[in-house]
């Protein structure tokens, strides 16, 4: 099974190759063309869009007390106003000030990076400070939609989003927020986060080719694992399989050892009940970093063998040195491919002198498809059908697209801790089209 690569055309437009030629391609199928930005340079030399507000060369002093701009309240229903100057006007809601204001700065810097390698002159950026607070959201949205933006990128997180989503759908203006909150999608709000329900589709998925047909999952009580457990239970139904355990425990207890003795010795029962059959051949992990490393060997003490029950996690287990814990050997998790997202930190660093956080390249993604859909001519604006194109884009984590509800699909590479080194085991596809069959 091998997927349809994409094909860059002029830094703009994605297409298919082979047999998809026959099929008419969507008129949305676009490609935000990073890795020919990024290794080629194709859009450096543009120079077009404008950046506007803040300066980039240092962040703002963490003393500095926050302006708080006067409400600008809108009429519901009545869209913003419209101004005839041929310019796409964007809006980046960022925490620009406060505690959140380095990765506000980092959001800002890869924004602008985006704007010099994709926008075209008549493209304006502006940054907006929401100082990580849903109040100041508000104030920043509603001074934003005043001054004519056509879309919104940020806020950072889901309550500034769920904060500034009245006065975006009142003005009629369409928001890409930055969190992965599920909850505040919808109704011309989309979230661009990574989503955990695609991180735990696309690895049951992978393991249920393998063979792998009963999951667990031990998680922590939290948004998190919660949404995590309810997309494993999600998946496995999708597919065929089965979820035959969830458990869930505090996240601010200090020592898990009580809760895994107890998970492996309900684990041990069930295999008597059972003649010594394995109740699941999986187990779910959505921890990453210390929390993760701490889990592994307590699982091996209790008698969870990962050479027989293998150990499955989302994108946290990117974070930290995990690969370097023996007894998460043989672990899958899902997390995005690295290739362009490795380019975009090297220009990251070239330009501004700092290695970007990973949430960075979401404001990258979002400028450049703004950019890119204002370049193809404002007819439709930034409609839902343009930016829902089912083809999607392709971006510095890989390809995404955005979906009616709100929700954005990626692809998403599978990894293998083998060895104290991660190793990708399949690779992330190139294209949402359908997987060819050889």
């Amino acid at each position: 099974m091998s997927y349809r690569k994409a094909e860059a055309l002029n830094c703009s437009r994605l297409t298919r190759q082979g047999a998809a030629r026959k099929r008419r391609t969507a008129p949305g199928a676009l490609c935000l063309m990073l890795a020919a930005v990024i290794l080629a340079g194709c859009g450096g030399s543009r120079g077009g869009g404008q950046a506007e507000g803040p300066q980039t060369a240092s962040p703002p002093p963490a003393q500095a007390e926050p302006i708080l701009l006067p409400p600008i309240l809108p009429d519901p229903g009545v869209a913003g106003p419209q101004f005839d100057d041929g310019r796409i006007r964007i809006a980046l809601l960022a925490p620009l000030s406060g505690r959140e204001a380095r990765v506000g700065l980092a959001l800002q810097n890869a924004a602008e990076l985006a704007l010099f390698d994709a926008a075209d002159e008549n493209f304006i950026l502006r940054p907006y400070d929401t100082a990580g607070d849903a109040q100041r959201a508000e104030q920043a949205v509603q001074q934003a939609i005043a001054e004519g933006a056509d879309l919104i990128l940020g806020p950072l997180f889901s309550t500034a989003t769920t904060a500034i989503a009245p006065y975006a759908r009142a003005a009629q203006v369409p928001v890409i927020s930055f969190s992965n909150d599920e909850v505040v999608a919808g109704d011309g709000v989309y979230v661009l986060g990574f989503l955990p329900r695609d991180q735990v589709d696309r690895v049951v998925r992978y393991a249920e080719v393998q063979g792998i047909t009963k999951y667990a999952t031990l998680a922590p009580s939290t948004p998190y694992g919660r949404s995590v457990a309810a997309a494993l239970q999600d998946s496995t139904r999708a597919h065929g399989v089965e979820t035959v355990k969830v458990t869930f425990y505090d996240p601010t207890t200090p020592d898990l050892s009580p809760i895994v003795k107890q998970f492996s010795e309900q684990e041990r029962r069930e295999r008597q009940q059972r003649l010594d059959d394995l109740p699941y051949q999986a187990i779910l992990l959505p921890e990453g970093g210390a929390r993760l490393r701490a889990l592994g060997p307590m699982l091996a003490y209790y008698d969870i063998d990962h050479r027989q029950i293998r150990l499955l996690g989302t994108a946290q287990w990117d974070a930290g040195d995990v690969a370097t814990e023996p007894s998460l050997g043989g672990g899958w998790y899902a997390a995005p491919g690295e290739e362009s997202r490795i380019a975009f930190e090297r220009r990251f660093r070239d330009a501004f002198g700092s290695t970007p956080p990973v949430i960075a390249g979401l404001a990258y993604d979002a400028t450049a498809l703004a950019a890119i859909l204002a370049r193809e001519g404002k007819i439709g604006g930034f409609s839902a059908a343009r930016l829902t194109a089912d083809d999607g884009f392709a971006g510095v984590n890989g390809i995404f697209r955005l979906r009616a509800n709100g929700l954005n699909e990626r692809g998403l590479a599978v990894y293998e801790i083998d060895g104290g080194m991660k190793r990708v085991i399949d690779p992330a596809p190139q294209s949402f089209a359908p997987p060819l069959i050889n």
